[in-house]
């Protein structure tokens, strides 16, 4: 496996060139199969580190837990570049959900519920932008975690795990997700995602336990 710097370059980096802030509509959301010299096929499959699954969670008002569990679709599982866009290519993209409806990208065998045994005691750093924003905050922020760019943020490695976005009314909510919150003191995560995401605006971030939310159930 290549490390991180030569993954990013070779693979997800040479695969997607940036685009403006703002320009992602949904109708074209990858590299073009030509556009700059740089070809999105590549017959050698480039795999990643993990095995990440997208799933869309379906909105109910009032949902019992039992209810919103069932609500949620797992849509496809990636394992390497060329799958991870073929999957974001052919996928409604954050833009486009109905309101208060959500998008997750997590570890394969973890499912996008605070009370996953794998996740009961994680959390998330949480934060929200603009509406035009979105879709470029969504596509970065996956480039990242396929990239594996956030493995130096958090003391332990693969404790970050997912990433999820969730229509609203005038903005968004993302939510970045990890294993172990007690690790959130020293963790430099934000760091990291004001560096990816220069020139955005990122209301109101704060990070939350699983545990400290009210509908948390064991």
């Amino acid at each position: 496996m290549p490390s991180s710097i030569s993954f990013q370059q070779s693979g997800v980096g040479a695969m997607a060139p940036a685009s403006p802030r703002g320009t992602d509509n949904g109708e074209s959301k990858s590299p073009s199969g030509s556009e700059n010299g740089i070809s999105a096929s590549v017959s050698t499959p480039i795999p990643l580190r993990n095995e990440w699954v997208f799933w869309h969670d379906k909105f109910v008002a009032n949902a019992t837990p039992a209810e919103y569990t069932e609500n949620l679709r797992e849509i496809a599982d990636v394992n390497t570049v060329q799958s991870f866009w073929s999957v974001y290519n052919n996928i409604t993209g954050p833009e486009r959900l109905t309101l208060r409806c959500s998008l997750h990208f997590i570890h394969k065998g973890v499912k996008p519920l605070w009370e996953d045994p794998k996740n009961e005691h994680g959390g998330a750093w949480n934060f929200r932008t603009a509406k035009g924003d979105t879709a470029f905050v969504w596509r970065e922020l996956l480039m990242a975690l396929i990239g594996e760019q956030f493995e130096d943020t958090i003391a332990k490695d693969d404790q970050i795990f997912g990433l999820s976005v969730s229509a609203r009314w005038n903005s968004d909510i993302f939510q970045i997700w990890n294993m172990d919150s007690s690790l959130k003191e020293n963790a430099t995560v934000m760091d990291k995602v004001n560096e990816i995401l220069k020139g955005v605006q990122l209301q109101s971030p704060f990070y939350k336990a699983h545990k400290d939310h009210d509908h948390f159930k064991m």
